[in-house]
């Protein structure tokens, strides 16, 4: 992991901490533990907040997980009838019931079960545990980086699903872990008003077995001259109104 921390510095260098995240079915896995942030209650993307912004650790449960959708998508709780019949969604993200019902049905959930979420900075990680996937913050210029990091040794194309709604509990927790594949996403509403989401932000969801590689492609790709910030190409003799142009009496001057 310090080697994917540094490499991320080196070659992307978000605004904001990577965050470990762990979907903990054994609860004795916690026991000792000093979480700064535990029976309050939280959705995911606060979580996830607290930890990428505040370098705080914290954990939620079935009691304590705030929002419905994301207690589900992390194997919290069962998913509430609300939610799997679209009910939720109706009249909102959806114009009826059977569009809302069919956006449900395609969200990515884990298998319940899961005792709680863990979150925490990548940095500060558990010595006692490895995480279970890793999420990252990032500017569209970043995505495109860790794009390239994940294609580096595979080649293809890198696919990207998104509903416009619980995007870092259902894409890039729940399906990391479903998958075990790295998956980009688009913030979604309560991301945004509760968990300072920015505009220009994207989620980037990398499984604990992909940090090596994930790594190695960011590397390989700087070191190819694929560099973030993009450099851009700042014309020689840019054309400035005649009279800011150096001319050779200025010259003279000097």
């Amino acid at each position: 992991m310090e080697h994917f921390l540094a490499t991320v510095r080196e070659t992307v260098n978000p605004a904001t901490q990577p965050v470990g995240v762990n979907l903990v079915r054994d609860i004795s896995l916690i026991e000792g533990l000093k979480i700064k942030m535990r029976g309050t209650r939280l959705a995911i993307c606060q979580q996830i907040a607290y930890s990428r912004m505040y370098s705080w650790s914290t954990w939620t449960d079935a009691e304590t997980g705030h929002c419905a959708i994301g207690a589900a998508c992390t194997g919290m709780i069962q998913t509430p009838q609300r939610i799997e019949d679209g009910s939720v969604n109706t009249g909102v993200y959806q114009e009826n019931r059977q569009a809302a019902a069919a956006m449900q049905q395609m969200m990515p959930r884990v298998e319940h079960g899961v005792a709680g979420v863990l979150t925490y900075p990548l940095v500060r990680s558990f010595k006692e545990i490895a995480p279970d996937l890793v999420v990252l913050y990032v500017n569209s210029a970043q995505a495109m980086r860790f794009v390239q990091a994940f294609l580096y040794h595979q080649g293809g194309e890198f696919v990207m699903k998104s509903s416009g709604d619980a995007g870092v509990c259902s894409q890039a927790v729940a399906q990391v872990a479903l998958t075990g594949e790295p998956t980009i996403e688009i913030p979604c509403m309560g991301d945004r008003r509760f968990a300072l989401a920015q505009d220009h932000e994207m989620i980037v969801g990398i499984p604990f077995a992909w940090l090596t590689r994930t790594a190695e492609g960011l590397l390989a790709t700087h070191k190819a001259g694929i560099r973030y910030p993009i450099p851009f190409q700042i014309p020689s003799e840019c054309q400035l109104p005649p009279e800011y142009i150096t001319s050779g009496q200025d010259a003279a001057l000097s």
